[in-house]
């Protein structure tokens, strides 16, 4: 009872200091079971999905912002992480139930003040895998280090296809508009001659 009570705790804080940076970084999309879905203003609008387990890791998978070398990527940190470097490269093996393993080259970085471990994925079967396995575990230097379960995870990455659908249709029927702003650089398709004859 009292690790549930210190769970809810953290992800009260975290919660809180997501709030914070969603007026600025984030939107909520969406709810799903455990999981929640997000839009990621800095990745171009891109939708992530993320959920945050009794041990502390935090677990976020998303797409990439268009022009990047890799369209997925996948995020795990945990509150006891403190010696992960940012910028610093982790060689990780992700293993999914027990389908052979991935070899997941992962680079350190911050979410906040949460160190985590980022790796990107062109992978479609690895995006089916963690839609229907049960379990992720993740080894460093031949030891596990992580094993956690993905309930839910079919419902919430659907949630997220759906969300990025959205949002695409949305900026690319907004891209198509008349600016807003007539300063923007448009110019007239026949310039006169004088500008400031009117």
């Amino acid at each position: 009872m009292r690790l549930r009570f210190l769970v809810t705790c953290l992800a009260a804080m975290i919660t809180s200091a997501q709030v914070r940076a969603a007026e600025v970084e984030t939107v909520l999309w969406k709810n799903v079971g455990n999981w929640s879905v997000y839009v990621d203003r800095p990745l171009e609008f891109q939708c992530f999905v993320t959920t945050l387990y009794e041990d502390y890791t935090i677990f976020r998978f998303g797409f990439l912002q268009p022009g990047s070398s890799t369209a997925l990527y996948l995020a795990i940190g945990n509150l006891n992480w403190t010696s992960i470097e940012e910028g610093k490269d982790y060689d990780l093996i992700l293993q999914i139930d027990n389908e052979a393993g991935w070899r997941s080259p992962a680079k350190g970085m911050r979410f906040g003040t949460l160190t985590a471990l980022a790796i990107g994925t062109n992978e479609p079967g690895f995006v089916e895998q963690l839609m229907r396995k049960h379990s992720l575990r993740v080894f460093f230097n031949g030891r596990q280090v992580l094993n956690l379960s993905l309930r839910g995870s079919n419902a919430a990455l659907r949630e997220l296809g759906t969300c990025q659908n959205a949002v695409d249709a949305y900026l690319g029927a907004n891209r198509n508009s008349q600016p807003k702003d007539p300063f923007t650089g448009v110019a007239d398709p026949a310039p006169k001659k004088d500008p400031f004859d009117l």
